[in-house]
């Protein structure tokens, strides 16, 4: 069994962050949403991955060549245009060959172990094995309506749900797919969606079964929902310091990495520092990622998410996000929280 990983979005919702790096890339707790995903599809017995990736997914690739922990078989399928998630599936039909898949959409972080539902797919052999949540918004949604164990009908985003039923993101397949998304015809968006693709397979009478779950579960999209995503994440930490923590007072978890020194900082967990940090006389936390190389001196951060080399000092943020390489000078230690949005190479005089 393979895996179709979606990561070709432009992620147009997360600007200015997705003007110089991928959506898949951006950092949650420490690590891309991306490697999130790929740990959890290694909990699993598959170890052939096809990536979808748009025009921005150069750095997607090179990362990925050269970071490879979980000793995947990576093949890369290019989507110049987004043409909906059925498209993907046409791309990706030669790397897919005649083997099912599981499908997931790269920027949905799930609670829910992958192992089980691959698992029941190898033994039930459904022509489908849709992962389903209640949902108080359906129109937002995929929504399928079901009849025992069986899904009876899908619609995309409808106006008027039948169910509270909403497709998650993660869908497994047998190659009965690669015939219903070369029939079906383009939505009234321009897409060809893989909901039309599913009816197609229930209209033909093929087996499609479905899972209901009720843990938790993001589509990081927006910059809410992405540090939403990092809090949650962040809750899950275990301490493990790694670096150098001087004269500092510490409440809660605290993950340093190899090479950070913390100094004089008072320190409010959750928080995960990276490689190469230089801290000090600050207050951290709650729910802080600090990516590597950062310099924060005389500042207060918390519920916040700053990117690799980035240089703060005299700064209070909160629910904020700071680009890589980004430079933010206080003239004085800011006392009223801000929340900023910054993106890369960013020069800031407060």
């Amino acid at each position: 069994m393979k895996a179709l990983l979606l990561c070709g979005g432009e992620g147009t919702r997360l600007r200015p962050f997705t003007h110089t790096q991928p959506k898949v890339l951006l950092p949650l707790a420490h690590q891309p949403i991306l490697f999130h995903i790929l740990d959890s599809l290694a909990t699993t017995t598959i170890r052939e991955v096809v990536i979808i990736i748009g025009p921005n997914g150069k750095p997607i690739v090179e990362l990925l060549r050269k970071t490879n922990p979980w000793g995947f078989v990576f093949t890369f399928v290019d989507q110049p245009t987004p043409l909906g998630l059925a498209h993907t599936v046409l791309l990706a039909r030669e790397a897919l060959g005649n083997t099912p898949f599981l499908m997931y959409l790269g920027d949905n972080i799930l609670d829910e172990p992958l192992r089980p539902l691959v698992n029941r797919f190898v033994r039930e052999k459904p022509d489908a094995l849709l992962l389903l949540r209640r949902v108080k918004n359906p129109r937002h949604f995929g929504v399928a309506q079901i009849d025992g164990k069986n899904v009876v009908h899908v619609e995309e985003k409808p106006v008027k749900p039948q169910s509270n039923l909403a497709l998650v993101g993660v869908y497994l397949f047998s190659p009965a797919i690669h015939q219903a998304v070369r029939v079906i015809s383009p939505s009234a968006r321009g897409e060809l969606e893989i909901t039309d693709a599913i009816q197609q397979l229930i209209t033909e009478g093929k087996d499609v079964n479905y899972h209901l779950f009720s843990g938790w579960w993001k589509d990081t999209g927006t910059v809410t929902d992405l540090l939403a995503t990092n809090q949650y994440l962040l809750k899950k930490l275990t301490s493990a310091v790694d670096g150098e923590v001087k004269k500092s007072t510490v409440k809660g978890v605290l993950k340093v990495a190899q090479g950070s020194t913390l100094k004089n900082c008072r320190v409010k967990g959750p928080v995960t520092i990276g490689a190469g940090c230089r801290i000090s006389g600050s207050t951290l936390g709650p729910y802080l990622a600090v990516g590597d190389g950062t310099e924060i001196v005389d500042c207060n951060l918390s519920h916040t998410l700053v990117f690799a080399d980035a240089h703060l000092k005299g700064v209070t943020l909160t629910g904020s996000i700071i680009g890589e390489r980004v430079r933010i000078n206080g003239q004085q230690k800011m006392a009223a929280a801000h929340s900023l949005l910054v993106g890369a190479d960013a020069i800031l005089e407060l």
